[in-house]
C-alpha cells in the first residue's frame, strides 16, 4: 500500500516539478527556477519533505519495494536534471546534474530538518556560481 501510494506521488510530483520548472524561458533559467519552484514548495500549507527521503530512511532494506521507489523518484529527478544540463554548452553534462541533484536534495533536507526555506535560495545560488564556471 506504501508503494502504490509513492508511485502515485511519484508520477503527481514529477509532472508538477518539470510543469514549473519548465516555465522559465531557457535552460539555465529553467535550472535555477528548480529552486525556486522548490522554495515555493517548502513554503506551502501541509509541506513535511520529501516522502521519499522520509520513507527510505525509515527502510533498511534496499531491496525493499519502498526504498526502490525513492531510488527511481530519485533517478527520474536526476534524468530531468541531466536533461536541461544536456541543452548546455557543457562536455560533462552528467556532473553537473549529479552537483544539483545534490545541492536539490541538500536543499529539501534543509528545510525540513531544520526548517530552513531559504535552504533553497541558497542552493540556487550554488548553483548560478556552477552555471557561470561553464566555458
Amino acid at each position: 500500500m506504501a508503494a502504490a501510494a509513492l508511485n502515485a506521488r511519484d508520477v503527481r510530483w514529477m509532472a508538477w516539478f518539470r510543469t514549473e520548472c519548465d516555465k522559465a524561458a531557457t535552460p539555465e533559467d529553467r535550472i535555477l527556477n528548480m529552486f525556486t519552484v522548490l522554495k515555493g514548495w517548502f513554503e506551502s500549507e501541509g509541506y513535511h519533505g520529501c516522502a521519499y527521503i522520509n520513507t527510505a530512511g525509515e527502510v533498511g532494506d534496499p531491496a525493499d519495494p519502498v526504498r526502490q521507489i525513492a531510488k527511481l523518484h530519485k533517478q527520474k529527478l536526476l534524468d530531468y536534471v541531466l536533461e536541461l544540463t544536456g541543452q548546455l554548452n557543457t562536455a560533462q553534462p552528467l556532473p553537473l546534474a549529479r552537483q544539483l541533484l545534490i545541492l536539490i536534495e541538500g536543499a529539501i533536507t534543509m528545510s525540513r530538518v531544520m526548517g530552513d526555506y531559504s535552504a533553497a535560495d541558497d542552493a540556487r545560488d550554488v548553483a548560478q556560481l556552477l552555471l557561470k564556471q561553464l566555458p
